[in-house]
C-alpha cells in the first residue's frame, strides 16, 4: 500500500531540511496530494491539506497521524474563495508554497467530444479551469516572496484524450495560464512551477488494484517539489516540467 515509509529516488538530494516551512497542498486529500503532503512532512515542513470534502480530509488526517498535518475546508469555486484564502493566510501565511492538485472527470463518463451538452461542457471547463484560476488569483498575493506557486498537471495537456476533451481541453488550458503567470511575473515575486505527471501510483488505485511498478510513487512527486521549496533542485530556474517515469526522473521542458 501507499502508507509504506518513504523511499528515496536516485534522484533526490539525500535531505531536504523545510524545518519552519508551510505548505499548503490544495486536494491534500486526493490520491497524489497526499503523496505530496507526505513527503512535505518528511522533510520536516508544516503541511496544510485543503479540499472539499471533509470525511476525505479526516480520514488521511487520521491515517497520517502527524502533528504537523492541517486540514481545512476549501472550494475553488465558493463566491467566498478570496476571504477564504485571506482568512488562511492570516492564520498560517505567507506560504512558503502553494501546490495546486484539483481535477474533476466530470459525471458525464466518456464522451465523444461533441457529445458533450452544455452543461457537462460548462461544469468541466468550472471544475477543471475556473477553479484553477480563481485559486491562483485568490492565493498568488499569500505566498512568500521566496516562496512557490505550482501546478500539477497531467499529460492529457499535451496530448489527444478521447473519449474526455473536456479534461485535456482544460489541461491544457491551465497549463498555458500557469506558464503565462510566471512569464508576466519575469523573476519578480514567487516562483511559478508547472509539473506535467506522468502515470502515478496512489493509494485509492492500489485499493482498487489498479497499480505498476513501473508508475512513479505519489511521495516521488512530493520530493520534486520539497526540492523546488528548498530551492536545491537542478530545476528552480525552469518553470516547465516533465515528470513522466521514476527512471527518468524530473526534466525540464521545452519552450518549442
Amino acid at each position: 500500500m501507499m502508507d509504506a515509509v518513504l523511499s528515496r529516488p536516485w534522484q533526490a538530494r539525500v535531505t531536504t531540511d523545510l524545518d519552519g516551512k508551510t505548505v499548503l497542498v490544495i486536494g491534500g486529500a486526493g490520491g497524489v496530494g497526499e503523496g505530496v503532503v507526505r513527503a512535505l512532512l518528511a522533510a520536516g515542513a508544516t503541511a496544510i491539506a485543503a479540499g472539499r470534502s471533509l470525511e476525505r480530509l479526516e480520514d488521511l488526517a487520521a491515517r497520517v497521524a502527524d502533528s504537523r498535518l492541517v486540514t481545512v475546508a476549501l472550494d475553488a469555486l465558493d463566491a467566498g474563495l478570496d476571504d477564504r484564502a485571506s482568512e488562511l493566510a492570516e492564520q498560517y501565511g505567507p506560504f512558503d508554497a502553494v501546490v495546486v492538485s484539483v481535477a474533476s472527470w466530470g459525471e458525464q463518463g466518456r464522451k465523444m467530444a461533441l457529445d458533450l451538452t452544455d452543461a457537462e461542457w460548462e461544469n468541466l471547463i468550472a471544475g477543471n479551469l475556473t477553479s484553477v484560476f480563481r485559486l491562483y488569483r485568490a492565493f498568488l498575493p499569500h505566498v512568500a516572496e521566496s516562496g512557490i506557486l505550482l501546478q500539477l498537471n497531467g499529460m492529457s495537456a499535451d496530448i489527444p484524450f478521447p473519449g474526455n476533451a473536456g479534461v485535456a481541453l482544460t489541461a491544457a488550458a491551465t497549463k498555458s495560464l500557469t506558464r503565462t503567470i510566471a512569464a508576466e511575473l519575469g523573476g519578480r515575486g514567487p516562483r511559478i512551477y508547472e509539473v506535467i505527471l506522468g502515470m502515478i501510483r496512489t493509494r485509492p488505485r492500489a485499493l482498487a488494484g489498479i497499480d505498476d511498478e513501473s508508475w512513479i510513487p505519489a511521495t516521488d512527486v512530493g520530493k520534486h517539489i520539497t526540492e523546488l521549496v528548498a530551492g536545491t533542485s537542478p530545476l528552480v530556474d525552469d518553470d516547465l516540467h516533465y515528470f513522466l517515469s521514476p527512471v527518468t526522473g524530473p526534466q525540464a521542458g521545452s519552450s518549442e
